[in-house]
């Protein structure tokens, strides 16, 4: 197979591929500088209290940054379970401080979240080195 070179490339091609990079690139930039949700004014962070009242016995219908959809299953008891397209994951959760925190029975490390209000009545689960985890909606 014969590759062409930059003399049989005709010219508008060789234009229009740095202008499609250029492009690429102004659009990650983009992405990369939008606010979080969380940080933005009017948005509160919850008390152990009110992340125990929201959770327990509770429905959430979550989406992760990358768009994938779940819904976890909050109960009184303090275990959980997180239905997404690969099936079901189980575990327990509790309130430390004012943190949700999550322990898998497949993965026994424990995660702990802090858990935001939004105006718009959504919430976002934020980790502990303060990166988006999801947006979600009580059920």
């Amino acid at each position: 197979m014969q590759v062409p070179s930059r003399a049989t490339t005709p010219a508008p091609m060789r234009k229009r591929l740095p202008l499609a990079a250029l492009a690429l690139l102004a659009g990650l930039s983009a992405c990369a500088g939008i606010e979080p949700d969380f940080r933005k004014p009017g948005a509160q962070r919850l008390t152990g209290p009110e992340v125990s009242t929201l959770l327990g016995g509770h429905t959430l219908s979550i989406v992760n940054p990358r768009g994938k959809s779940y819904i976890n299953r909050f109960s009184k008891d303090g275990s959980i379970v997180i239905s997404g397209a690969k099936g079901n994951e189980y575990g327990r959760w509790t309130v430390n401080g004012d943190r949700y925190c999550l322990t898998l029975d497949a993965d026994p490390r424990q995660q702990c979240m802090e858990i935001y209000r939004l105006p718009d009545g959504r919430y976002q689960m934020v980790n502990a080195d303060g990166t988006l985890r999801n947006t979600f909606q009580v059920e």
